[in-house]
């Protein structure tokens, strides 16, 4: 049989466009974007302030929360909310592996988290052309980083931004995979992110959840963006550790899940 994630995959970009949801995600972004602009505006200090500083914070911002619930909403409803709805039986029905519909749930959700990311980072970008500048990192004794030093770790930062958050979409496609409502998979998705977020340092599993990674990139790099010392080695390993057996782990749990599973119940 000829493989079908390409027309599967297409199906998925289609069907995202045409939902509201992810353009909500989106705009709320953008807002908390605009947002980290005023106040850092207000509170900006014309010596130390660069346009740097402000997209590491805005990027901060974004992804602490809001950006962080939009990207695990979206993955927790791609299967659960066609298992409710009774289209999936419908798309197994043509003549496609369970595993390349699997897969190009993943890879739609890991486009819109690319995607956001994208859109929140450029707008961060001309927002902060309005007054700050771009350019070497330094104070009023001179230059502390050069300007091709920091586009390199902002670059760097940017990327490894995608890991954790990588790691947040299959978290949320396997609940939306075992969850057969969209509404509970959400619920599911978001109050579980919540209670580990408030309990993870009373119960000391801090070291060991990769949401504490989700703004690290950013951390590091706006220590850069202040002149202060940054250092990626060795937590970065331990960032690409963690994230990466959590995102494994939930992705093929999901699939083996989704493969076995009965949609005739």
């Amino acid at each position: 049989m000829r493989s079908q994630f390409l027309p599967l995959l297409r199906n998925e970009i289609a069907k995202t466009m045409r939902r509201k949801l992810p353009y909500f995600g989106l705009f709320i972004g953008g807002l908390i974007c605009v947002l980290a602009y005023v106040a850092t505006a207000e509170v900006g200090s014309s010596d130390t302030a660069n346009a740097w500083g402000y997209v590491a914070l805005s990027m901060q911002l974004v992804f602490a929360d809001i950006g962080l619930i939009s990207i695990l909403v979206f993955a927790a409803m791609l299967i659960a909310d066609e298992t409710r709805s009774g289209t999936i039986r419908a798309a197994l029905a043509a003549p496609v592996h369970r595993w390349e519909f699997y897969l190009a749930k993943a890879i739609s959700g890991l486009l819109y988290m690319m995607v956001l990311s994208f859109v929140c980072l450029a707008l961060s970008i001309a927002l902060a052309t309005v007054h700050y500048d771009f350019g070497a990192v330094g104070d009023s004794l001179g230059e502390i980083y050069p300007e091709k030093a920091v586009l390199t770790n902002f670059l760097f930062a940017w990327v490894l931004s995608w890991i954790p958050l990588a790691a947040l979409v299959c978290y949320g496609l396997f609940l939306s995979t075992i969850i057969p409502s969209s509404g509970a998979a959400v619920a599911v998705s978001v109050g579980t992110l919540y209670v580990v977020e408030f309990t993870k340092h009373l119960a000391g599993i801090d070291p060991y959840i990769f949401t504490r990674y989700i703004t690290y990139p950013w951390q590091v790099f706006g220590q850069m963006t202040q002149g202060v010392a940054y250092q990626w080695q060795p937590e970065v390993w331990k960032m690409l550790g963690l994230c990466g057996v959590y995102g494994t782990a939930a992705f093929v749990a999901g699939l083996v899940l989704f493969v076995r599973q009965d949609l005739n119940d």
